[in-house]
């Protein structure tokens, strides 16, 4: 069994694998952004995120016209935005294949 810190290590690269197909899918698809809007507001209503970390998602989403931007956020290496996309607001965003395919892809470049 991995030590913890190593088990959580791998779970942040396989959430920031899904995010990269989740931004490449809604920068090509604008009208997703709406799914994220949605989202955000469901989760604040439902007291899921912190204050602050929907501020963060709000800064985010206000990004979205610069799409190097935008994807420049979701996908820093910074710790906190790793914390973030923990409780990502992008759910919905792929299929139930799209997500298998990111992730068996994710194991293939790992095992290499």
């Amino acid at each position: 069994m991995r030590p913890k810190r190593q088990q959580q290590v791998v779970i942040d690269r396989q959430i920031l694998a899904l995010h990269k197909a989740m931004v490449d899918k809604v920068v090509a698809r604008p009208e997703l952004c709406e799914i994220l809007q949605n989202n955000l507001e469901r989760y604040k209503e439902m007291g899921l995120l912190s204050y602050g970390s929907a501020l963060l998602w709000e800064s985010i989403l206000a990004a979205y016209s610069n799409p190097t931007i935008f994807r420049e956020l979701i996908l820093s290496n910074e710790q906190r935005m790793a914390q973030l996309r923990r409780r990502t607001i992008f759910s919905g965003i792929l299929t139930e294949n799209e997500r298998e395919k990111v992730l068996a892809h994710y194991i293939t470049s790992e095992l290499s």
